[in-house]
């Protein structure tokens, strides 16, 4: 006779499962601040401090990132 288990009601697999999707959405957040800082300095509009300022990161953050494009 086989022994069934349901994983879906694990207190483990729901601890893990909610990790994962807080990861997520930390990860689609930083990308969306990252799309956000190329932007804002493709635009050239703005200055490193305005955009680190606007971003809410540091200015070598941003430095680095333009340092990329």
């Amino acid at each position: 006779m086989p022994i069934t288990y349901d994983i879906e009601s694990d207190s483990f697999y729901k601890e893990g499962l909610e990790k994962g999707i807080e990861r997520g959405i930390e990860k689609g957040a930083e990308n969306t601040k990252l799309i956000m800082i190329e932007n804002m300095l493709k635009n050239g509009v703005l200055t490193i401090a305005q955009i680190a300022e606007i971003a809410e990161t540091t200015e070598e953050a941003v430095q680095k990132i333009a340092e990329g494009l």
